[in-house]
């Protein structure tokens, strides 16, 4: 057993000791270096996702969250699984409103009227969600960064962000394999480094100084002669050298000279061999990686092209709709006109009663296929992100009056009696005309769906940055079933009325209105008999 004591313990355990702290320190500042270069380029990977993919998730959101919800959901998810770091993304207006969160893939699609706005909590996220910019905040503790990017139209106009969740979860996995393979090249390189220590200094310390001691042994017990086999130049050389007669001692350090030239030889060459075969090993892996990244350019330009050709598609689309429906609305109204204007006067002439009625029908028939084709254009310009509203400041008392004013007589027909308790103190930011045609749309269905002698009224409240105005009636009333198609296009409530007044658009138009205004609309009723009340928000005129 060695012991602690020894030469050959006493040299090796420092060296190997320094080696050692050397290895780890060098392995500390490897490790430092890939993680911080590891998790630069997943933020910035994150951020270039953030800003290729808002412009789809924005634009996809109003395509397909109202009629195609399972079609924007595969959407998200096939985006989200391009960078397996981002765990959720939301897509919010400049209010903080969140209108879709990617947790509904799992959940199934948020029913606001239902369940109330989703907001951020924060004022901070608030102000991000609405800056132009995009904005990074990264949480350490959590392990998790923050993106919120802007949605800017094309004529810079920034309604809408996208808010993106990453998680730096995947540099702790890459900072523990980087760990575990340094322990383990670490258990290797001491054990390799021991033993080869070892051997060296048994090799060129321990065995020649056994070999003098051995000759001194020797020499104390007369025998003479006896030489040191050592082939070195050091001083242990120099020690045998002096131990050993002239003759013997020249011939044995030419001996030396040329054995350490020989193994000096064979050292280099093995040296060099295995550096050539490093050489060759890093090539291949160099070759690897340029393929690799050759590939990848390709896949991201392949990418590129496939998004952008989709988004043209897209483009192509609404277009050729917006051209069809305009051109069908043309091709409608064009034959109804003159049937409009003929058939009041041939029911003026005619003189036999039967006709007569067969004309009016056929006048009711033809003014309500006139008012679905007016509607039904209406919807698609509303329905188009070309049209545009002209904001104004109105004051929503005035403007409720002013539509009652004109419905008068349906109100005196039916003896409906009316109480708006709405007050002066409620200023709007909203397109004239299209407030109107919101508030006529809604009055008409209560006062269409009321009983004789019923009641209608009109309240407003405020809720922070919105006004909250509330229509009541107590009329007909409808059930759950009927409140879930309510927005529908050409539902109607009453599907035993032959109503040839109503088109079946008017809600669904109301809809595409208050969200225009970014406000909401929903409609409650208690149950059949019990009259409805329909619900809708509008933005406040802002204090300057």
């Amino acid at each position: 057993m060695i012991g602690f004591n020894t030469l050959k313990i006493k040299l090796i355990l420092p060296i190997l000791f320094i080696l050692i702290i050397i290895f780890f320190a060098s392995s500390y500042i490897i490790i430092d270096r890939e993680y911080n270069a590891a998790r630069t380029t997943l933020i910035n990977n994150a951020e270039s996702f953030a800003g290729l993919s808002v412009g789809s998730l924005v634009n996809n959101y109003f395509i397909y969250y109202e009629s195609g919800f399972y079609q924007y959901i595969q959407i998200v998810d096939n985006l989200m699984n391009l960078n397996e770091d981002i765990i959720s993304l939301q897509v919010v207006d400049i209010n903080g409103k969140i209108l879709f969160d990617s947790i509904e893939i799992e959940d199934g699609k948020y029913e606001g009227f239902l369940n109330g706005e989703r907001l951020f909590e924060d004022n901070e996220s608030v102000e991000r969600a609405a800056a132009s910019t995009q904005s990074t905040k990264i949480f350490e503790n959590e392990k998790l960064i923050d993106i919120i990017q802007p949605y800017n139209e094309e004529w810079g106009r920034h309604d809408y962000s996208v808010r993106y969740i990453a998680s730096l979860s995947s540099l702790d996995d890459m900072t523990n394999e980087m760990i575990l393979t340094i322990s383990i090249l670490s258990g290797v390189f001491i054990i390799v480094s021991f033993f080869l220590i070892f051997a060296l200094f048994n090799l060129f310390i321990t065995k020649p100084v056994g070999e003098l001691i051995k000759g001194v042994r020797l020499m104390s017990k007369g025998e003479m002669g006896h030489t040191v086999k050592f082939n070195s130049d050091d001083e242990l050389g120099e020690l045998s050298s002096a131990f050993n007669s002239m003759s013997i001692a020249l011939k044995e350090s030419q001996d030396q000279l040329k054995d350490y030239s020989e193994n000096l030889e064979k050292l280099v060459t093995k040296r060099t061999k295995e550096l050539d075969e490093k050489n060759k090993y890093l090539k291949e892996i160099n070759k690897d990686l340029t393929i690799a990244r050759r590939n990848l350019n390709k896949l991201n330009k392949t990418l590129e092209k496939r998004v952008k050709d989709r988004t043209m598609e897209v483009d192509m689309l609404l277009k050729q709709k917006d051209e069809f429906v305009n051109q069908l609305g043309h091709d409608l109204k064009t034959p109804l006109m003159p049937l409009s204007t003929l058939i009041p006067l041939l029911i003026q002439k005619e003189k036999d009663p039967t006709k007569r009625e067969w004309l009016e029908v056929l006048e009711r028939n033809v003014d309500y296929m006139k008012g679905i084709v007016i509607k039904t254009l209406e919807l698609a310009k509303l329905n188009s992100p070309k049209t545009k509203f002209s904001l104004e400041k109105i004051n929503l008392k005035d403007e409720v009056e002013r539509t009652i004013e004109n419905k008068i007589t349906l109100f005196e027909n039916k003896k409906i009696k009316l109480k708006n308790n709405i007050t002066n103190g409620y200023l709007v930011q909203a397109d004239k005309l299209r407030l109107e045609e919101l508030l006529t749309n809604i009055l008409e269905n209560s006062i269409k769906y009321n009983k004789n002698k019923g009641e209608i009224t009109i309240d407003a409240e405020k809720q922070k940055d919105y006004v909250k105005i509330s229509i009541k009636d107590n009329g007909i009333g409808m059930t759950n079933g009927q409140i879930r198609h309510i927005f529908d296009e050409f539902y109607k409530a009453d599907q035993s009325r032959h109503d040839f007044e109503s088109s079946g658009l008017g809600m669904t138009i109301s809809k595409r209105i208050v969200e225009r205004h970014n406000g909401k609309i929903w409609v409650e009723s208690p149950g059949i008999g019990k009259g409805t009340t329909v619900n809708f928000t509008l933005p406040l005129v802002k204090d300057i």
